[in-house]
């Protein structure tokens, strides 16, 4: 219960404001692509906050850090309501993606815990539903809240759910008991938010600035200097913030790997299309809404589908022929136009939030077949971060991309190939998901698949009277 409360209202805040970036930009003066600093911000809150998580799950217990990131993820969802111009709705979008980053990881850890490794396909059906709904519930509302009231209500909405979802854990939610004394990782947590943080606004500003600016230059090797000092120092600490000896196993590492590019295609389209449509189609922002929402009822049926076809095609074949069909759904994608039948685009939707599900619970499942219980709370925290990491990689992705082709003609009319172009792109994510696929062992997921009951012997079955 936990887990689907935090995924939906972490997801929720990600895909409402999406649809309403251009009625943001119109507000704010500034261009679309822009506004999608607020996005892009709020992702880079949670990377930041998720390392941090582990720590302080096992220092002051879930239900205490849970409790706090609803609160304080509540608190800055209203200023991001009062926000007077973008630079301040950033700054409050950032904290709030930091709250966000708190309460995942600690329940994610309880979860797999609680499954053992053959049920865990079968928990991620229900993990699936408000990863997939929040999508769904955001674009329409977010579209209806554009459309017919000021978009601060986009923000203003959270403030009855994080009360309600805030009193429910203090009454139900039981305290985990654990307590570790281990020191903070001050060095470790520097080197990490600093390293994504300059990275992320690298990638953002070169949408504005170009990438030959000397500030995006600056950022994007100060960030990979910053995230290769995280590496060497964490390998050597004795209590690291993010243990990335982790990544020594072959499952995981491959399987985090999957998920970032799973997620990164996602978060890309899902931000895309919505532009397309407003920008270059004219449609309303509810109109957006309705026809994004498809991909969210195709996410929730694919977890149906994804449990029968991982026992019966194994985590390789599996994970293959759903991200080749992944590949497919966004080359589609790319096809649309103003002439495009809405069935037909409710199709492709349908399609592609099916399939990427598909995959996504296969990618999330072998990810800790292989790992102890002792390793699971690192590489929840690790696993979190690589979600949240490909998600802002997609979305800055492809504001760079949408920036540096132009998303008009010389003549000042919207240009669709650019748009276009943005979906060819985003169906290349899936085809490094494919590549790194191929280095995936069954045998070492083995675990997480139904072992198959004995036959009865003949004695058995016919007992001896």
């Amino acid at each position: 219960m936990m887990f689907t409360v935090s995924m939906f209202v972490r997801m929720l805040d990600m895909t409402i404001v999406t649809v309403a970036l251009p009625a943001i930009s119109r507000d704010y003066h500034v261009d679309t692509v822009s506004a999608g600093v607020v996005v892009v911000s709020y992702l880079l809150g949670l990377v930041i906050g998720i390392p941090a998580a582990n720590w302080c799950g096992d220092r002051w217990g879930t239900k205490q850090v849970f409790v706090l990131g609803l609160v304080v993820f509540t608190l800055t969802s209203v200023a991001c309501g009062v926000a007077q111009n973008l630079p301040q709705l950033m700054i409050f979008r950032l904290f709030q993606g930091l709250s966000g980053g708190l309460f995942g990881p600690v329940v994610m850890a309880m979860l797999v815990r609680t499954f053992p490794p053959e049920e865990r396909i079968k928990a991620s059906r229900v993990m699936t539903i408000p990863i997939a709904a929040a999508p769904l519930i955001g674009s329409v509302l977010g579209g209806f809240i554009a459309d017919s009231l000021s978009w601060r209500w986009i923000f203003y909405i959270n403030l009855p759910i994080g009360v309600a979802a805030t009193l429910f854990a203090l009454f139900f939610l039981d305290d985990d008991g654990v307590r570790a004394r281990n020191p903070f990782d001050v060095l470790g947590f520097v080197y990490a938010a600093g390293g994504l943080t300059l990275l992320m606004y690298g990638l953002n500003k070169s949408v504005t600035e170009g990438w030959t600016s000397a500030l995006v230059l600056g950022c994007v090797v100060g960030g990979v200097v910053l995230l290769g000092l995280l590496v060497f120092t964490e390998l050597r600490a004795a209590h690291p913030l993010l243990d990335l000896r982790v990544f020594g196993n072959h499952i995981f590492r491959i399987s985090s790997g999957i998920i970032l590019m799973i997620t990164a295609f996602n978060a890309a389209y899902n931000f895309v299309f919505p532009l397309l449509y407003q920008e270059v189609f004219g449609r309303s922002a509810l109109r957006v809404g309705i026809d994004i929402g498809p991909a969210a009822i195709g996410a929730i049926a694919g977890a149906q589908v994804a449990v029968k076809m991982y026992h019966r095609l194994g985590p390789r074949r599996h994970l293959l022929v759903s991200l080749t069909a992944s590949f497919v759904g966004l080359a589609l994608m790319a096809l649309i136009d103003v002439d495009t039948q809405r069935w037909l685009v409710w199709l492709i939707m349908l399609y592609t939030g099916a399939v990427s599900a598909i995959a996504y619970n296969a990618a999330q499942t072998t990810s800790f077949a292989t790992l102890t219980p002792h390793q699971v709370g690192v590489a929840s925290s690790l696993f979190s971060t690589a979600t949240q990491t490909g998600a802002a990689l997609g979305v800055s992705l492809l504001s760079t991309v949408l920036a540096g082709l132009g998303t008009t003609t010389d003549g000042g009319a919207p240009d669709l190939s650019t748009y276009q172009m943005g979906f060819v792109i985003t169906s290349g994510l899936a085809i490094v998901a494919l590549l790194l696929t191929l280095r995936v062992r069954d045998s070492e997921a083995a675990g997480t698949l139904e072992s198959k009951p004995e036959k009865e012997s003949v004695a058995d079955a016919n007992p001896a009277p």
